[in-house]
């Protein structure tokens, strides 16, 4: 059976510092094991239906709580010596957590939590109290809005249940540190987050201090990324293209995302200089060009790519080009509050840019 990181991390993460006796990862309910009562069980679900999915998007096809249950796999499942009960979902996406889009995040990982507190109280496994943890160490800022506004339903809904929402920052202080610290003295050599661990810091590339948030990698020096250098736009045109393409797909229209595509239009109407290049082409027509990587390889909206041509002379150029179109969208999506927010926001990246790149012109005189 495959085991993921995530998982593994999960797994030592209950057994060594919530003290769980019993631990499994992606525990599943027999189908031959009785439920408390099925009568029960299916107003539960319609219940959960009405109060959490009434336009059908999260829950979708099931019909059921009987189907409902057959779907459902909890990544880590625990049990205190208290008999308190633990299930933890963990979701690890290098490029930050994204389902298709952000509406289908949330509904996803709302679904997940959903079916884990409905599996518990199916089997009613403990009469100790329910902790249920969605974990993921990169989300991007509006879907972390986004699932902080999930959780805050989820804890006015069931009050009884201990929800604990870890990303980000909380992430590495909840539940990576605490966990790298305990597994400095375990032996257990199954545990493959525990070996991992150990690995690096024999290497000298992980040090993990006394205190359970106390932890730093040591990396070996390098060449810096020249897209992280101080001044560079290329930054702040990914963050861009994730809140258009994929958290808040809503702010362009189908004939704006076309537009993107077309090299004549980015220039003449965006006014962008991109060595002729338009700013987004299909993911289909890859990111090579004539032998040479002219896009970059991360997908957006699950179909476009965006270009990787951005030359340091016309950074402030592009840079301006960019913050007159934001603001013409802000102006446009008006009564689309959350997503005009995440725009603002990015309208103040590129004002901050421009303000540090214009301070750091040299003036001029003798």
């Amino acid at each position: 059976m495959k085991l993921e990181i995530g998982e593994s991390l999960g797994y030592s993460f209950l057994r060594h510092v919530k003290g769980c006796w019993l631990v499994q990862t992606n525990w599943k309910a027999s189908e031959h094991w009785p439920v408390l009562n099925p009568d029960e069980l299916e107003q539960a679900f319609s219940a959960m239906r009405e109060k959490f999915d009434k336009e059908g998007s999260v829950f979708k096809g099931t019909q059921s709580g009987r189907q409902f249950l057959k779907q459902a796999e909890i990544d880590v499942l625990g049990v205190g010596f208290n008999q308190d009960i633990y299930a933890v979902e963990v979701a690890f996406h290098e490029n930050g957590l994204q389902y298709v889009s952000r509406s289908e995040t949330l509904d996803r990982v709302l679904k997940k939590m959903l079916r884990t507190k409905f599996l518990l109280d199916a089997y009613q496994l403990t009469d100790g109290k329910q902790h249920i943890y969605f974990a993921s160490p990169k989300v991007h800022r509006a879907v972390e809005l986004g699932l902080a506004e999930v959780f805050g339903r989820l804890k006015q809904e069931y009050p009884e249940v201990k929800w604990q929402l870890l990303t980000g920052e909380v992430f590495v202080s909840k539940l990576l540190a605490p966990t790298l610290k305990e597994a400095k003295d375990v032996a257990d050599t199954s545990e493959l987050f525990v070996r991992s661990a150990k690995l690096l810091e024999i290497g000298g590339l992980l040090h993990i201090g006394s205190e359970a948030s106390s932890l730093h990698l040591e990396t070996p020096s390098a060449p810096q990324n020249p897209e992280s250098k101080p001044g560079r736009i290329q930054p702040l045109v990914q963050d861009l293209m994730q809140t258009l393409l994929d958290d808040f797909p809503s702010l362009l229209t189908e004939s704006d995302r076309s537009n993107l595509t077309d090299k004549d239009y980015c220039r003449n109407e965006l006014g962008l200089k991109t060595a002729g290049r338009e700013l987004l082409r299909q993911h289909g027509e890859g990111t090579m060009i004539k032998g040479r990587r002219r896009y970059y390889s991360k997908v957006y909206a699950g179909r476009y790519l965006v270009t990787s041509e951005w030359w340091k002379q016309d950074h402030r150029h592009n840079a301006e080009a960019l913050l007159r179109w934001v603001e013409e969208l802000i102006r446009r999506n008006a009564g689309q509050p959350k997503a005009v927010a995440a725009l603002e926001s990015r309208r103040a990246d590129f004002r901050n840019y421009l303000d540090t790149r214009n301070r750091d012109i040299p003036a001029s005189g003798n």
